[in-house]
């Protein structure tokens, strides 16, 4: 058991999370085409058997309405999500102490070790979590177990939906050989063409490589990929929740696209104006931000922008973010999704004195106000966002009080 078995690694995927949900808690679309999304014009979620008729994630609502118009589109219902989403966590904590939540909809557990307890294979007990899962809510996860956690969250995707499937030491390279290079977790479609530029097709094709090689040509996490894929377990399962973070991106997608400057610029500012939001709950003064537009043939258009000192208040970077802006936007080009990452933190002890020292004004108005916005006690306007005076000049009287 030792030599298939080094670590037991369970990963579990809700499938189709979002609509599974709806379909569970409305048994009268069961067995129906089902997308959710309807608040945000796109399908953020489609079932499976809307898939199958070609319906896809992100799609415009309008264009399913179009082509799919027997397909049930659903407003999301958060609040519902996580309530299901905290019980199967809840299941799965009663087979494993150790479990880490890795979203809404997906985690992984350490089995090792837990065969003797509850007298069941890997096998058995995987399903056994699988079948208390399904029959309380209602929905169906997939679930795989092996070596590692990049393996075991190849196996949970291997036979959707409802899948259960096993891989130990001895299996992985039949499981390799079947996995584009593409669908590994950490590489994806967008790291994958320099991937085939080299002949590595598969998992598999990578796996073999020689070490020096991989080290040579790639940085370190492919590095920590092509060892997680060789069964050398190094993404070790936390059970703690998340407490920090490297970068924190927003976006969203267009719907229709649009080359429409005023909209384009007043969703970017509102994508920074979310991520600074969570940053200033974890302390964190920012030193870079990305923005990025989406254009209509997918294709990203974005900038760095660098400060010479991290704030915590975008306000008062405005200028460098519309700076940033104008350099990517073409008037001539339709965008489909505009975004912002925010990354480079520092903790935010250290005040905000030195930074801006003309502005030292709206800095205290910033300190002032800001802590309202994160309450939700107030919203800023797009006159707040938009406003082309000087910030010496910004006047903070347009925020539209909530109720």
């Amino acid at each position: 058991m030792s030599t298939s078995w080094p670590e037991a690694i369970l990963h579990i995927d809700a499938d189709a999370f979002f609509a599974s949900v709806t379909q569970a808690v409305n048994p009268h679309l069961k067995g129906k085409p089902v997308v959710s999304g309807m608040e945000r014009g796109i399908a953020t979620a489609v079932s499976y058997e809307a898939k199958a008729l070609g319906v896809t994630r992100g799609m415009p609502c309008w264009e399913i309405k179009k082509q799919f118009p027997t397909v049930i589109i659903a407003h999301s219902d958060y609040k519902l999500y996580h309530l299901f989403s905290n019980r199967m966590f809840e299941i799965l904590k009663k087979y494993s102490p150790t479990v880490e939540i890795y979203s809404v909809d997906e985690g992984f557990a350490d089995l090792k070790g837990l065969t003797n307890p509850f007298n069941m294979s890997y096998k058995q007990i995987g399903k056994t979590i699988k079948d208390e899962i399904e029959t309380s809510l209602g929905i169906t996860v997939s679930i795989g177990i092996s070596t590692t956690k990049s393996l075991a969250k190849i196996a949970a995707n291997l036979n959707k939906p409802s899948g259960l499937t096993i891989v130990p030491k001895n299996k992985t390279i039949e499981l390799l050989k079947q996995i584009d290079i593409a669908k590994v977790w950490g590489i994806g479609y967008r790291s994958a063409p320099k991937l085939r530029r080299f002949g590595i097709n598969t998992a598999y094709d990578y796996t073999v490589r020689p070490e020096v090689f991989i080290k040579k040509f790639f940085p370190k996490p492919f590095y920590e990929i092509w060892k997680e894929l060789n069964g050398i377990s190094l993404f070790k399962i936390d059970p703690n929740p998340k407490d920090e973070y490297k970068s924190i991106m927003k976006s969203h997608t267009v719907t229709p696209a649009t080359n429409d400057k005023n909209v384009l610029w007043s969703r970017v500012l509102s994508h920074v104006e979310s991520a600074f939001l969570k940053a200033r709950k974890y302390n964190y003064s920012v030193k870079k931000i990305f923005i990025f537009l989406k254009t209509q043939s997918f294709k990203y258009e974005g900038i760095e922008i660098k400060l010479t000192e991290g704030t915590s208040f975008p306000l008062l970077i405005r200028q460098d973010i519309r700076n940033g802006f104008e350099k990517i936007y073409k008037s001539n080009t339709l965008y489909r999704a505009t975004g912002a990452t925010i990354y480079d933190f520092s903790n935010n002890n250290s005040g905000q004195i030195s930074l801006f020292p003309n502005h030292s004004e709206i800095l205290r108005k910033a300190e002032k106000i800001y802590p309202l916005y994160d309450e939700r006690k107030i919203q800023f306007g797009t006159t707040l966002l938009d406003k082309k005076s000087d910030l010496k000049k910004l006047r903070f009287s347009i925020p539209m009080f909530s109720t």
